[in-house]
């Protein structure tokens, strides 16, 4: 009888020694099936079970409702194919802004591209509405910069003072000086003129006007209405010029057009490289 007791116990232990040996490999499968080595509490699902969203995507989670967003441009169809930069600086009287026009390319050749005409920046003079609410842009008067032009700026500027003069041979309000067509007159000798001096502390004195025989304030010829009102004046603090400045600087290669050609013809030299050609110049 003592050795029918002895061998339950053996049978028993052995059958608990079996059911903690089965629990360690579940255990063991449960780890190595988190990525972080970690146990899932009870109730959480595992890593795997959750979706997550990709770089472009946000979660809103309302109660227990989890939505996620695509912020993307994809998202809307297609990529934009254009921009518009643009740095604007509100005066009292006038606001002055500056912005860019790329150049025009053309084909060179059967599989090459060069600049056709150099691109410019453009100062806009806008005056503020006769009701001193906000500005019409409507009447703006525009003084385009050449690649020269923007160079003599940065060398001048902030201590010299600086003025620029175009004739009016283009006309008025457009991309070249104009604004609705209007040529030079016979004998009729305009000039639009562009001052930037000094000021104050550190200040910068923007300053755009018609000027005929050296008289200013004048009107483009063959209006019939007394705009834009000039002269024109904007003062620019210190920090605001050093963002002007800042733009001059990075847009003489894009206006020029070289950072594009000189970005295509790497790439053709590095393809006629990699494929054992060479340069001979």
């Amino acid at each position: 009888m003592f050795t029918k007791h002895i061998a339950h116990l053996s049978s028993r232990a052995a059958s608990r020694c079996s059911s903690a040996s089965r629990r360690l490999t579940s255990v063991s499968s449960t780890l190595s099936s988190s990525s972080d080595g970690a146990l899932p509490l009870a109730g959480s699902r595992r890593p795997q079970d959750v979706s997550r969203p990709s770089s472009s995507s946000s979660i809103t989670s309302i109660g227990n409702n989890t939505k996620i967003h695509n912020r993307s441009f994809s998202s809307m169809g297609m990529m934009p194919r254009r921009g518009f930069p643009q740095y604007t600086i509100f005066g009292p009287d006038s606001a002055l802004s500056i912005r860019a026009v790329l150049p025009q390319f053309r084909r060179a050749g059967t599989d090459g591209v060069s600049v056709e005409r150099r691109g410019k920046l453009v100062f806009e003079f806008v005056p503020r509405n006769a009701s001193g609410a906000g500005f019409a842009w409507s009447e703006k008067t525009l003084f385009s910069l050449s690649v020269e032009e923007v160079g003599l700026l940065l060398s001048q500027l902030p201590g010299n003072g600086v003025e620029l003069s175009h004739s009016m041979n283009y006309g008025v309000g457009s991309d070249d000086d104009s604004s609705g067509g209007v040529m030079q007159q016979s004998g009729d000798l305009l000039e639009k003129v562009l001052t930037i001096e000094p000021g104050d502390g550190a200040t910068l004195n923007f300053k755009i006007d018609y000027m005929k025989n050296g008289v200013g304030g004048q009107s483009p010829p063959q209006f019939d209405h007394a705009i834009p009102t000039t002269p024109l004046e904007v003062t620019l603090q210190a920090g605001e010029f050093e963002v002007i400045k800042s733009i001059f600087q990075t847009s003489i290669p894009y206006i020029l057009g070289w950072n594009t050609t000189m970005d295509i013809a790497s790439a053709a030299a590095m393809s006629k490289g990699m494929s054992g050609g060479g340069n001979h110049y």
